[in-house]
């Protein structure tokens, strides 16, 4: 029987004040019941939609390069992780695929507030999921590249040998000193600090190299991040990301300085360590570039050196 029914049945078996207080009290209590348990549902299925759709996006960002049949594949794929219905969601991908929307929507039954005829809602969420270049970055190593178009596989010298330096930069960089120890150090275990906001190496930021070959801690430095690794790679499409061979050092303007001098940090690119050649005294080092994703705070820049960050922007 309905308890509003109830409720009225009663009224018309009392007279007087009593009645009154009792319906008006049953009528706010049931009410009340029926907001918080109804409302606390539309709460949790809302949370768990925007879950839903958080990954969703965060996913199909992930094969932003393989175009929008890869990223719609591993977006459905995660829809169906989360019992989400694809006839639930609207997915919109940008013509650079680097944003992508998503929106979704369920149906929720309500329970108490039936008895007002409510008999449920559709609740929304929404998520915008970008890819946009690495700006800032830790753990890198002491040594860069001149920017260029760098091509995914392709093998490229980090740091010169004997007679290719510009005016005795051989592409050593000083991080957080100058020195063999420091530099090797920063080789072996990136260059690591405490930083707060605002205080990370950025595109732009000035840098002093590091003159001289530093033969013997570049040798020591890579060989041991080579003697650390136990897998074989023969496809650098599928590498662990945390391979002691695959660095990230910055990508700057020019080598073309005099001595210890500065040179600026255009951006940041991954590379896979080859080998570490130490002959007649002079060390060079070569290693093939990998375009790869990982955490870091991105932006947009012009610059485009292949690694790439992904992020919830709403």
């Amino acid at each position: 029987m309905n308890i509003l029914r109830a409720a009225a049945k009663h009224l018309s078996s009392k007279s007087g004040n009593s009645a009154v207080i009792f319906l008006a009290m049953s009528i706010l209590f049931i009410g009340a019941t029926a907001f918080i348990v109804d409302a606390g549902m539309m709460y949790l299925e809302k949370t768990k939609l925007q879950n839903g759709v958080d990954s969703i996006a965060l996913a199909a960002m992930q094969d932003f390069r393989k175009g929008d049949s890869s990223m719609m594949s591993q977006a459905y794929h995660y829809a169906d992780l989360y019992n989400i219905a694809p006839s639930d969601l609207q997915i919109s991908i940008t013509s650079d695929k680097r944003s992508i929307t998503v929106t979704g929507k369920k149906s929720v039954d309500f329970y108490f507030a039936k008895i007002f005829d409510m008999t449920g809602a559709v609740v929304e969420a929404k998520a915008i999921a970008k890819a946009g270049a690495i700006v800032a970055a830790d753990g890198i190593r002491p040594f860069a590249v001149e920017q260029q178009v760098f091509e995914h596989g392709q093998s490229y010298t980090l740091k010169k040998g004997a007679g290719d330096a510009y005016t005795g930069n051989y592409g050593a960089l000083a991080l957080g000193g100058t020195g063999a120890t420091t530099y090797k150090n920063n080789l072996m275990y990136g260059y690591n600090v405490d930083l707060k906001i605002g205080d990370l190496v950025s595109i732009g930021e000035d840098f002093d190299t590091e003159p001289g070959n530093m033969s013997g801690p570049t040798y020591e430095g890579v060989k041991y991040l080579i003697d650390k690794d136990t897998h074989e790679h023969i496809d650098l499409n599928n590498m662990e990301p945390n391979c002691p061979r695959l660095i990230t050092i910055p990508v700057i303007d020019s080598f073309d300085v005099q001595g210890r001098s500065t040179v600026k940090i255009m951006g940041f690119a991954k590379f896979y360590l080859d080998d570490v050649v130490y002959t007649g005294g002079q060390t060079e080092i070569k290693g093939r570039f990998v375009r790869a994703l990982e955490e870091g705070k991105i932006g947009d820049t012009e610059y485009d050196f292949g690694l790439f960050g992904v992020k919830l922007v709403e």
